[in-house]
């Protein structure tokens, strides 16, 4: 008799551990990914080349014509001329080095990931993962309405989101640009990690 006691307590216990587990608070971590092709805008790229000039140090020379030189410094001070051509040139080098670097910006995929919590619980530590180098930024729609063309960029293969809680308020989106082309098989490999887990991937166009 005392056996049987044993062996269904022992069931009810299995049964009430697989009760809690089945039912505990879980993190329903998901990316939704986006792809396109990306070309940069010809106003854009013209524009861009227009300024290779200041890029250089001869640049301010041919941007001040001699005459105007002339009436604003003497003979002996154009070379104030030069150096404050070298100080825009090394200012355009450093801030926007696109200008000189274009190719390093010739961007041919684009890529939008959408990470979501649909569990019960929040997620930490969560990081997305490209197989490849991207050129990126973090938005957070909830929390602030800065248009993505002003949050911080960073080139990266990681991007670390933190904790994102559960429901669709908690919505992160990470707008990325590759240099290599964008395709299903890299989209395919695109990762998402958190504190005890992977979350799941779903690829879209």
């Amino acid at each position: 008799m005392f056996k049987h006691v044993v062996q269904i307590t022992g069931f009810l216990a299995a049964c009430v551990a697989l009760y809690a587990w089945f039912t505990a608070p879980t993190a329903g971590l998901e990316a939704e990914v986006h792809f396109a092709e990306f070309e940069m805008p010809a106003s854009i790229a013209q524009q861009l080349r227009a300024l290779a000039s200041l890029t250089r140090p001869e640049g301010m020379r041919e941007i001040v014509h001699t005459s105007v030189r002339q009436k604003i410094f003497s003979a002996a001070d154009f070379g104030v001329t030069d150096q404050i051509g070298r100080d825009v040139n090394a200012f355009i080098n450093k801030n926007a080095p696109v200008v000189q670097n274009k190719n390093d910006y010739a961007f041919k995929g684009y890529w939008k990931v959408t990470v979501r919590n649909t569990g019960s619980r929040s997620a930490s530590s969560v990081t997305l993962h490209f197989p490849i180098t991207v050129s990126g930024v973090i938005s957070k729609p909830h929390a602030s309405a800065t248009p993505i063309q002003e949050l911080p960029a960073s080139t990266t293969r990681v991007f670390s989101l933190g904790n994102v809680l559960p429901g669709d308020e908690d919505e992160n989106i990470v707008y990325a640009w590759s240099l290599e082309p964008s395709s299903e098989d890299v989209a395919k490999k695109i990762t998402l990690t958190h504190d005890v887990g992977v979350g799941r991937i779903h690829v879209s166009r």
